[in-house]
Protein backbone atom coordinates (compact mmCIF):
# COMPACT_ATOMS: atom_id res chain seq x y z
CA UNK A 1 0.00 0.00 0.00
CA UNK A 2 1.00 3.84 -0.26
CA UNK A 3 1.42 6.37 1.97
CA UNK A 4 -2.51 7.72 0.91
CA UNK A 5 -4.14 3.89 1.51
CA UNK A 6 -4.01 2.78 -2.72
CA UNK A 7 -2.72 -0.50 -3.61
CA UNK A 8 0.69 -0.47 -5.52
CA UNK A 9 1.54 -2.62 -7.99
CA UNK A 10 4.73 -4.21 -9.56
CA UNK A 11 4.75 -5.39 -12.82
CA UNK A 12 8.57 -6.41 -14.24
CA UNK A 13 8.79 -6.00 -18.06
CA UNK A 14 8.95 -9.32 -19.66
CA UNK A 15 5.58 -10.41 -17.51
CA UNK A 16 3.86 -7.59 -19.24
CA UNK A 17 5.39 -8.12 -22.66
CA UNK A 18 4.44 -11.74 -22.47
CA UNK A 19 1.31 -10.93 -20.97
CA UNK A 20 0.21 -8.47 -24.36
CA UNK A 21 1.66 -11.13 -26.37
CA UNK A 22 -0.22 -13.99 -24.70
CA UNK A 23 -3.60 -12.07 -25.32
CA UNK A 24 -3.21 -11.35 -28.57
CA UNK A 25 -2.15 -14.93 -29.47
CA UNK A 26 -5.38 -15.98 -27.79
CA UNK A 27 -7.98 -13.25 -29.75
CA UNK A 28 -6.97 -14.84 -32.61
CA UNK A 29 -7.02 -18.17 -31.90
CA UNK A 30 -10.59 -17.12 -31.02
CA UNK A 31 -11.29 -15.49 -34.60
CA UNK A 32 -9.71 -18.57 -36.21
CA UNK A 33 -12.14 -21.01 -34.28
CA UNK A 34 -15.10 -18.57 -35.51
CA UNK A 35 -17.15 -19.94 -38.37
CA UNK A 36 -17.47 -17.46 -41.42
CA UNK A 37 -20.78 -16.62 -40.90
CA UNK A 38 -20.39 -15.01 -37.73
CA UNK A 39 -17.31 -12.52 -38.07
CA UNK A 40 -19.95 -9.85 -38.63
CA UNK A 41 -23.39 -11.03 -37.49
CA UNK A 42 -24.77 -12.36 -34.53
CA UNK A 43 -26.85 -15.05 -33.31
CA UNK A 44 -30.52 -14.77 -32.50
CA UNK A 45 -29.90 -15.28 -29.17
CA UNK A 46 -27.54 -12.58 -28.72
CA UNK A 47 -29.32 -9.10 -27.54
CA UNK A 48 -29.75 -6.41 -30.60
CA UNK A 49 -26.69 -4.42 -29.23
CA UNK A 50 -24.25 -6.99 -28.87
CA UNK A 51 -20.83 -6.72 -30.66
CA UNK A 52 -20.34 -9.33 -32.90
CA UNK A 53 -16.76 -10.86 -33.47
CA UNK A 54 -15.38 -7.42 -36.13
CA UNK A 55 -16.71 -4.96 -33.60
CA UNK A 56 -14.23 -6.31 -30.82
CA UNK A 57 -11.72 -6.25 -32.80
CA UNK A 58 -12.34 -3.01 -34.58
CA UNK A 59 -12.90 -1.67 -31.14
CA UNK A 60 -9.53 -3.28 -29.85
CA UNK A 61 -7.47 -2.27 -32.93
CA UNK A 62 -9.11 1.35 -32.46
CA UNK A 63 -8.09 1.55 -28.61
CA UNK A 64 -4.80 0.42 -29.16
CA UNK A 65 -3.91 2.48 -32.07
CA UNK A 66 -4.95 5.69 -30.99
CA UNK A 67 -4.72 5.27 -27.03
CA UNK A 68 -3.06 2.45 -25.14
CA UNK A 69 0.10 2.61 -27.98
CA UNK A 70 0.84 6.65 -27.88
CA UNK A 71 0.08 6.88 -24.37
CA UNK A 72 3.11 4.00 -23.95
CA UNK A 73 4.64 5.85 -26.16
CA UNK A 74 4.67 9.16 -24.22
CA UNK A 75 4.85 7.84 -20.68
CA UNK A 76 8.77 5.96 -21.97
CA UNK A 77 9.20 9.66 -23.87
CA UNK A 78 8.80 11.37 -20.21
CA UNK A 79 5.52 12.59 -21.03
CA UNK A 80 2.14 11.75 -18.51
CA UNK A 81 0.51 10.49 -21.35
CA UNK A 82 -2.01 13.25 -21.55
CA UNK A 83 -1.17 14.78 -24.82
CA UNK A 84 -1.69 11.12 -26.51
CA UNK A 85 -4.83 10.26 -25.22
CA UNK A 86 -7.85 9.96 -27.49
CA UNK A 87 -11.12 10.82 -26.21
CA UNK A 88 -13.43 7.81 -26.04
CA UNK A 89 -16.13 9.00 -27.73
CA UNK A 90 -13.81 9.43 -31.16
CA UNK A 91 -12.35 5.49 -30.31
CA UNK A 92 -16.09 4.83 -30.49
CA UNK A 93 -16.43 6.36 -33.71
CA UNK A 94 -13.30 5.14 -35.67
CA UNK A 95 -14.30 1.73 -34.34
CA UNK A 96 -17.55 1.63 -35.54
CA UNK A 97 -16.37 2.85 -38.84
CA UNK A 98 -14.29 0.37 -39.55
CA UNK A 99 -16.25 -2.52 -38.08
CA UNK A 100 -17.50 -3.72 -41.43
CA UNK A 101 -13.84 -4.09 -42.46
CA UNK A 102 -12.94 -8.02 -43.13
CA UNK A 103 -11.22 -9.44 -39.69
CA UNK A 104 -8.05 -10.10 -41.33
CA UNK A 105 -7.86 -6.32 -41.85
CA UNK A 106 -8.47 -5.73 -38.27
CA UNK A 107 -6.61 -8.53 -36.89
CA UNK A 108 -3.96 -6.83 -39.15
CA UNK A 109 -4.41 -3.28 -37.33
CA UNK A 110 -4.42 -4.86 -33.68
CA UNK A 111 -1.17 -6.68 -34.60
CA UNK A 112 0.57 -3.71 -35.98
CA UNK A 113 -0.50 -1.46 -32.81
CA UNK A 114 0.36 -4.40 -30.28
CA UNK A 115 4.15 -5.20 -31.86
CA UNK A 116 4.65 -1.30 -31.32
CA UNK A 117 3.73 -1.47 -27.66
CA UNK A 118 5.57 -4.46 -26.92
CA UNK A 119 8.50 -2.79 -28.30
CA UNK A 120 7.73 -0.03 -26.19
CA UNK A 121 7.33 -1.79 -22.73
CA UNK A 122 10.20 -3.97 -23.62
CA UNK A 123 12.10 -0.63 -24.11
CA UNK A 124 11.23 1.01 -20.77
CA UNK A 125 13.89 1.07 -17.66
CA UNK A 126 12.63 -1.28 -14.80
CA UNK A 127 12.65 1.44 -12.54
CA UNK A 128 10.59 3.74 -14.24
CA UNK A 129 8.10 1.11 -15.45
CA UNK A 130 6.48 1.03 -12.40
CA UNK A 131 6.74 4.76 -11.09
CA UNK A 132 2.90 6.17 -11.41
CA UNK A 133 2.35 9.31 -13.90
CA UNK A 134 -0.08 8.67 -15.71
CA UNK A 135 -3.33 10.51 -14.83
CA UNK A 136 -5.27 9.20 -17.84
CA UNK A 137 -7.91 6.86 -16.06
CA UNK A 138 -8.90 8.95 -13.18
CA UNK A 139 -9.89 11.85 -15.79
CA UNK A 140 -11.96 9.80 -17.87
CA UNK A 141 -13.47 7.78 -15.18
CA UNK A 142 -13.75 9.92 -11.94
CA UNK A 143 -15.40 6.60 -10.27
CA UNK A 144 -11.86 4.80 -10.46
CA UNK A 145 -10.35 7.54 -8.48
CA UNK A 146 -7.51 10.45 -9.41
CA UNK A 147 -4.72 8.63 -8.58
CA UNK A 148 -1.69 8.24 -11.04
CA UNK A 149 -1.09 5.14 -13.20
CA UNK A 150 2.48 3.65 -14.26
CA UNK A 151 2.98 2.56 -17.67
CA UNK A 152 3.31 -0.59 -16.21
CA UNK A 153 -0.48 -0.31 -15.34
CA UNK A 154 -1.39 1.17 -18.52
CA UNK A 155 0.13 -1.93 -20.06
CA UNK A 156 -1.69 -4.53 -17.73
CA UNK A 157 -5.07 -2.13 -18.29
CA UNK A 158 -4.34 -3.06 -21.96
CA UNK A 159 -3.69 -6.93 -21.32
CA UNK A 160 -6.97 -6.62 -19.29
CA UNK A 161 -9.17 -5.11 -21.81
CA UNK A 162 -8.01 -7.54 -24.59
CA UNK A 163 -8.85 -10.43 -22.04
CA UNK A 164 -12.51 -9.07 -21.97
CA UNK A 165 -13.13 -8.57 -25.50
CA UNK A 166 -11.15 -11.81 -26.80
CA UNK A 167 -13.81 -13.18 -24.06
CA UNK A 168 -16.40 -12.09 -26.09
CA UNK A 169 -15.63 -13.37 -29.35
CA UNK A 170 -14.23 -16.67 -28.16
CA UNK A 171 -18.14 -17.11 -26.44
CA UNK A 172 -19.14 -16.07 -30.06
CA UNK A 173 -17.42 -18.96 -31.51
CA UNK A 174 -18.00 -21.64 -28.77
CA UNK A 175 -21.97 -20.69 -28.89
CA UNK A 176 -22.89 -19.90 -31.99
CA UNK A 177 -24.72 -22.39 -34.19
CA UNK A 178 -22.91 -23.89 -37.32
Amino acid sequence: MSDDGVRTYHFTVKETADRLRDSLATVEWAVSLLPERWSHDLPDHYEPDAWGAAMNVAHLAVYEDVLATPLLASLAAGGDGTDAAASASERTAEAFAIADQPLPVLLERLRDARKRQIRIVEGYDPERFNVPVAPHWGRLYPRYGSRLHSAAWVATKTFQHTWEHGNAILRLALFSPD
